[in-house]
């Protein structure tokens, strides 16, 4: 029997077997950022970003930007004409600051909820996202994206079943044993109707490291496995000079570390430069992310304090408003590329 020959009744074997193969899972679609970095270093291209379909950790210091970088992700599956749900267990969200950074509120298409337990919010995710893509009323490729704040705030439903004075020892370890048992299930449904799984996470310091780092997040290690990408956040504050000696904090660069990513290499790392406004709110700036990052890597002259940019010789936020007002943002985009 030649090898065609024997290829073929083998798979017609199998195929009575096992049915076949299974699709592959491949990330066809992706949420854009809005900085080519930033979609690089999450998905191996510029065109990349967040990827649907997966789950993502996002932890980091408080402060430290997680929940405005997932507001980012929510206000962008809405542009794509999907929908965005904010499971809110730490009951710190404010809509003002998300409305001003432009999440659109309309129900159904951002859906808020405040769920008692781990298992409560991860079941209602899930029956949403099955309603919603039965229901047809986006498309199929439009994203779902769900939000959770935080993995350290979901209390298990054996914990919350009891009294406060009833807790033992064995129940700090039980939000550990959920994740473990659910996030498998989890990851499926997740799979299976095409929805991105954002989980927010805090950070905690093991007593007694002395080589290494001594940082973990809470859940156990789950979140570790199933996570196709994990980000890891930091912060520098941005100080202005206001005269007289006074400073004042108008923003924060929010570096951005991939610790785990299964779509491209990980250990990679971005900085995104958040300002606030004056109307007290925030805002990401791509532009002033991708001055920074230019001129760090000579490809923007700068003799400190001014940089060149089209013959002229300005301080970095002059240019950045310069680029701005004469709407030069692709052609600062495409140095990064060169």
């Amino acid at each position: 029997m030649s090898k065609l020959s024997a290829a073929a009744t083998l798979a017609a074997t199998l195929d009575k077997v096992i049915g076949g193969n299974s699709d592959v899972q491949t990330v066809n679609n992706w949420l854009d950022t809005g900085y080519p970095p930033f979609n690089q270093i999450l998905g191996g291209g510029v065109d990349t970003g967040v990827p649907f379909g997966r789950i993502i950790e996002i932890f980091g210091p408080s402060s430290s930007g997680k929940t405005a970088l997932a507001t980012m992700m929510m206000i962008e599956a809405q542009r794509k004409g999907g929908i965005a749900m904010f499971n809110d267990h730490e009951n710190t969200f404010d809509l003002r600051l998300a409305k001003g950074m432009g999440l659109s509120d309309e129900y159904p298409f951002w859906v808020y909820k405040r769920p008692d337990t781990w298992e409560e919010s991860n079941t209602n995710a899930m029956k949403a996202a099955e309603a919603i893509r039965a229901s047809k009323v986006i498309p199929p490729e439009a994203p779902i994206v769900i939000v959770f704040d935080s993995v350290a705030s979901m209390i298990p439903k054996s914990v919350f079943e009891k009294g406060i004075d009833e807790y033992t020892m064995n129940d700090t370890t039980a939000l550990a044993r959920v994740t473990s048992t659910t996030l498998k299930a989890v990851n499926n449904y997740c799979s299976k109707f095409n929805v991105t799984l954002i989980y927010l996470n805090q950070i905690r310091t093991k007593p007694g490291v002395v080589y290494g780092d001594p940082t973990t997040t809470p859940g156990g290690q789950a979140m570790e496995f199933y996570a196709t990408t994990r980000l890891s956040l930091g912060r520098t504050k941005i100080m202005e000079d206001q005269g007289g000696g006074k400073k004042e904090m108008t923003g924060q660069i929010i570096t951005v570390k991939t610790v785990k990513n299964k779509l491209t290499r990980p250990f990679q790392e971005v900085d995104l430069v958040m300002n606030f406004n004056d109307a007290g709110g925030i805002e990401f700036d791509p532009i002033a992310s991708a001055v920074e990052l230019l001129i760090e890597k000579g490809k923007i002259p700068y003799s400190k304090p001014r940089a060149t940019w089209d013959g002229k010789q300005l301080f970095k936020k002059q240019l950045i408003q310069y680029i701005k007002d004469n709407n030069q943002k692709d052609e600062l985009f495409k140095l990064m590329l060169d």
